[in-house]
This record gives structure tokens, C-alpha cells and sequence, in this order.
């Protein structure tokens, strides 16, 4: 079963990354609009879950229930990322992700001034 959570959550890591590439491919070249709500939205509802659950990952509660594990043990619930690198994934992304909603408001806002 913890194979199962470590797969999906590969998986929503890996849309959360696209997502923001997404996110940054529209701000900088004006392409795929209609997918930046979803661009948007995942990281939004991963930063929610992030939220309501003290500030861990969901996955990473629910791979701890499923070892045994203590709470402040880290279970790996990721296939191929590290510790280091899973804790501070929040930190990492956080800021291209904010910059990247931005200029993709800019160039939303700079348009519609523009065709107005």
C-alpha cells in the first residue's frame, strides 16, 4: 500500500512541477491561457493541504500511518527525492510560483488594457 501512496504522490509532485512550468511558459510567451487555471489551481491546493495539515504534507501523514512511524520520523513517500529535499520543498518552489502567478497577471492585465 505504501507503494501505491509513493507512486501517487510522485505522480502530483511531478504536475505540481509541470504545473508551474505551465504557469511561467504562458507569463513569458502568452501560450496556453485556458490551461492557466488548472497551472494555478494545483499548486494553490497542494499549499492548502499544506495549510490545514499543521504544515506537513497529507502524504507524508498518511505514509507515517501506514509504517508505524512516529511523528517526527520522515517515511519516504516520494520514489526518487530525498529528505533534504522533500522538507524544503514548500521554500523552494513557493517563490517561482508566486512570480510566476504574477507575470501571468501582468500579461493578462497588460492585454486586456491593451484590447480595451
Amino acid at each position: 500500500m505504501l507503494l501505491v501512496l509513493q507512486v501517487a504522490h510522485t505522480l502530483i509532485y511531478a504536475l505540481a512541477v509541470l504545473s508551474i512550468l505551465g504557469t511561467w511558459r504562458f507569463a513569458l510567451t502568452g501560450q496556453g491561457r485556458r490551461a492557466l487555471p488548472v497551472f494555478i489551481g494545483l499548486p494553490v491546493l497542494i499549499g492548502l493541504g499544506l495549510l490545514l495539515n499543521d504544515g506537513d504534507c497529507i502524504f507524508q501523514s498518511w505514509a507515517r500511518a501506514l509504517s508505524d512511524a512516529p511523528d517526527d520520523i520522515w517515511v519516504r513517500d516520494l520514489l526518487f527525492l530525498p529528505e533534504a529535499v522533500a522538507r524544503r520543498t514548500p521554500i523552494i518552489f513557493t517563490p517561482p510560483f508566486v512570480l510566476g502567478v504574477a507575470l501571468s497577471l501582468h500579461r493578462i492585465w497588460r492585454h486586456n488594457r491593451l484590447n480595451a
